[in-house]
Order: C-alpha cells, then structure tokens, then sequence
C-alpha cells in the first residue's frame, strides 16, 4: 500500500525531531545563528533547563548574548527555532547586565574580562 504524501511528510518530520533534538545541548557548544555568531567566552551558564550569559561576535561586532538552556526533552528551548540558539542583547543593555549581576552568578573575575572586551 502507496503511503500519503501527507503521511510521509509527517513520518520525515518525526524523523528529523528524532535526530535533531536528543541531547540537552551546553551553551559552549552553541553556534547559531551560524555564520554571524562567533563566541568568545560564556560568562554565566546555569546548566539545565537555566539560562546562559556569553559575550561574543554579532556579524564582527562584541556583544552579550543570551539564550535559555532547555532541557534533554527540549534541548532547543526557543519554540520558534530549529535547533538551540543564541540572542543578542541590545547594546545600550550591556553595562546594566554585567554590572547588575550578582557576584554568585558573575564573578569579578567574568565582569573584568566583560568590561574589557565589551569597553564598557
């Protein structure tokens, strides 16, 4: 018996979640969006199904990023993504995070290296 083509299309989409999505995935190991993000270093990672802070280039230009971890059942996070993802945080919101942040979640050491390579 011939499958529908909607059947296929539903079997190929199973397929994909299937292959795509098994694995909580670590912030450092985050590349999208690819070919305009170029991480440098994650200032925060709160593991998970948390949120990670990680500075970085945007399309050649140092900016904070952030992205919510997901879990091993949904490692993507973003409902609206494919795969797991970063965010760029606005530039004019750059010194209020870093310098908000509590010791316990960004150690001195984290905002030095921020600070600089932001040149805030």
């Amino acid at each position: 018996m011939l499958e529908s083509a909607a059947h296929q299309k539903y079997l190929y989409v199973q397929s994909i979640k299937v292959t795509e999505m098994v694995d909580y995935v670590e912030p450092k190991d985050v590349t999208a969006p690819r070919g305009r993000w170029k991480l440098i270093d994650v200032l925060i990672d709160k593991g998970e199904n948390g949120y990670a802070l990680a500075i970085g280039e945007f399309d050649g230009v140092r900016r904070l990023g952030m992205r919510w971890n997901g879990t091993a059942d949904s490692p993507k996070e973003h409902p609206q993504s494919r795969h797991p993802v970063w965010f760029m945080l606005p530039a004019d919101f750059h010194t209020a995070v870093i310098e908000s942040m509590p010791v316990q979640s960004l150690p001195e050491n984290k905002k030095i290296i921020a600070r600089a390579l932001l040149g805030i």
